[in-house]
């Protein structure tokens, strides 16, 4: 197996973009912001209250809510009918008192609810640990894939934002890659024994070709890659 190695930097790198970071928002539990959580507590303010009217003002002072969040549960209530609107902040509650069977059907549901935040918090933090875990494929890796089997293939290793065109192939595949975060890596990895060549030119020109034969410049802040083989080529 033949492949060549290349790496393209800019005139001026630009530094390489900050991985997420994960603000302590994802990691505390969706319960405590949603709305199920807070229209529960506004049926319990509802319990405690004498004649069913109530201030928006107040009701989000007492659920330590922003009162456009008020006005989502308010919003969703009003529209089946279980509360009215008296005045512009006060409101009337139409339903009747939440009974302790009422209580102890939503019990199970709001179980459910946890375990569905627990699994959300668990992929949450195993998609961040495969973002900040790097691993790399070997060689032998991609040539095991049965369908690259007798194929030309072109592994890229670009920053974040890199462009990647390919236009209409004619006698061989092109493509054009365009980053300006970073240097662009670029493997071919190909069971064909010809020779493969690969140069960078001063100024982070990329000559490179899969007959040794094709040389294409580009400007300093992209790079260009022409493979050609007896079948099909992938990036």
């Amino acid at each position: 197996t033949n492949y060549q190695k290349c790496s393209i930097s800019p005139i001026f790198p630009a530094p390489a973009p900050n991985p997420t970071k994960y603000t302590s928002a994802v990691e505390r539990s969706r319960y405590d912001t949603s709305l199920t959580f807070l229209t529960r507590r506004f049926a319990e303010l509802v319990n405690h209250s004498t004649d069913g009217v109530f201030d928006l003002n107040l009701i989000a002072l007492q659920l330590n809510a922003p009162k456009r969040r008020v006005y989502d549960v308010t919003n969703v209530l009003e529209g089946i009918k279980l509360i009215k609107k008296k005045s512009k902040n006060n409101i009337e509650w139409l339903g009747g008192p939440v009974t302790v069977e009422q209580t102890q059907e939503l019990c199970p549901l709001i179980e459910a609810e946890k375990k569905l935040d627990e699994l959300i918090q668990s992929c949450t933090r195993q998609i961040y640990q495969i973002c900040e875990d790097q691993r790399y494929p070997f060689v032998n890796d991609i040539q095991r894939i049965p369908s690259l089997k007798e194929q030309t293939v072109i592994v890229i290793k670009a920053p974040a934002e890199t462009k990647l065109e390919v236009p209409h192939p004619e006698e061989s595949l092109q493509v054009h890659l365009r980053s300006t975060q970073g240097p662009i890596e670029v493997l071919i990895c190909s069971d064909d024994p010809s020779p493969t060549g690969a140069s960078v030119a001063n100024g982070g020109h990329l000559n490179l070709s899969a007959n040794g034969k094709d040389s294409v410049p580009v400007s300093p802040y992209s790079s260009f890659v022409r493979a050609s083989s007896k079948g099909e080529s992938y990036t």
